[in-house]
């Protein structure tokens, strides 16, 4: 498995040196490969490289572009990111989840599970997240082991934003006061 693994960290500065000409707020990795990087055993070798970029001028063609060991990128908007953080320090848990999974329903792809899981940390199954494997059994992995490779300072706020549970009341007067909206410094 080291040969795999040293073939797959081999081509991540070259991945992340390509998207950075596009400017994104975020590179995260993700996966079997960040739970690799931080020392967790995974039950199988890695399949893949799973980046979760954040960022509005993103093409598409990162998406299929071979890298000489499949790569698997999720290209997220900004304000995607963002609505979702909001969502989760704002919003009552059962509102925030039917917005998560609702969205995985309609459009087939848990992007918006997985990134809520990597805002949220190792404390998002408390939140009540849950990852679902295919035959319909919990998958135990953990979803918030990933290393930010490319926008540190930005990731920690977002994180931080998301974190700190607000709450529907609390919503109205932080709009009062003008702090319900996620603004980087």
């Amino acid at each position: 498995m080291n040969d795999v693994f040293q073939a797959a960290l081999h081509f991540l500065p070259r991945i992340v040196a390509d998207l950075k000409g596009h400017h994104p707020r975020a590179i995260v990795l993700f996966g079997s490969m960040a739970r690799l990087q931080a020392g967790i055993d995974t039950a199988h070798r890695p399949q893949d490289i799973d980046l979760l970029v954040v960022g509005d001028q993103i093409p598409i063609g990162f998406e299929t572009k071979a890298y000489g060991f499949p790569t698997e990128i999720t290209r997220m908007r900004t304000h995607v990111l963002v609505e979702i953080a909001r969502s989760l320090r704002y919003d009552s848990r059962p509102v925030a989840l039917s917005k998560l999974y609702g969205n995985q329903l309609i459009k087939h792809q848990a992007n918006r599970v997985i990134a809520a899981s990597l805002l949220l940390g190792p404390d998002y199954r408390s939140f009540g997240i849950e990852q679902i494997e295919v035959d319909g059994l919990e998958d135990p992995r953990d979803y918030s082991v990933h290393q930010v490779l490319l926008g540190r300072a930005w990731w920690r706020q977002i994180t931080e934003f998301a974190r700190e549970r607000r709450g529907p009341f609390k919503r109205f007067s932080d709009k009062i006061v003008q702090q319900d909206v996620f603004t980087a410094e």
